[in-house]
């Protein structure tokens, strides 16, 4: 097994909904765990509510030395699997995690606020739904001013898309 660079922070899968329960959990070993949450909207007798929830579903960071503590981070309640194969442990580089920290407010992630007004010739990236991650240039708000009309750059071909205007972010 490889030795973890002491800065590195391992990917921990918890269990289906036992972020919190694995983070407790390995904190009790002494371990240097990170579980990033930010506020949620839920809707909850018809009224909207913030509720902490982890940034990534299902995921948090741990930094502990893997000879003496691989057995026991893997087995700890709430754990699922500690992600990697073989000798090779995946691992996410102390500075990404200090830019995640950095995004906090009083531990809580604060999330890029959506656009609610896009220009014509903007750029945008898709950050949700099936074409995540996909490119384009803003065109057009439908006129039920939740959808809109992109053109696709990242594409070989010339296509426009109608996509919910939640869905996009200007690519600055």
């Amino acid at each position: 097994m490889k030795d973890n660079d002491a800065r590195d922070w391992c990917v921990i899968h918890s269990k289906p909904k036992q972020e919190f329960c694995a983070e407790k959990n390995l904190k009790s070993l002494e371990i240097d765990v990170y579980l990033p949450v930010y506020l949620k909207k839920i809707k909850k007798n018809k009224i909207k509510i913030d509720r902490i929830t982890p940034l990534f579903s299902g995921y948090l960071f741990a930094r502990f030395n893997i000879y003496d503590l691989y057995q026991k981070v893997k087995y700890t309640k709430g754990v699922k699997n500690i992600l990697g194969y073989n000798e090779y442990l995946w691992t996410i580089g102390n500075d990404k995690i200090q830019d995640i920290k950095n995004r906090e407010d009083n531990g809580i992630v604060l999330l890029r606020k959506r656009e609610e007004l896009f220009r014509k010739g903007d750029r945008i990236v898709i950050d949700e739904g099936d074409f995540e991650g996909w490119e384009g240039i803003f065109q057009e708000e439908l006129p039920d001013r939740e959808r809109a009309i992109i053109m696709l750059t990242n594409v070989k071909f010339s296509s426009k898309l109608i996509l919910p205007k939640k869905y996009l972010v200007i690519d600055r």
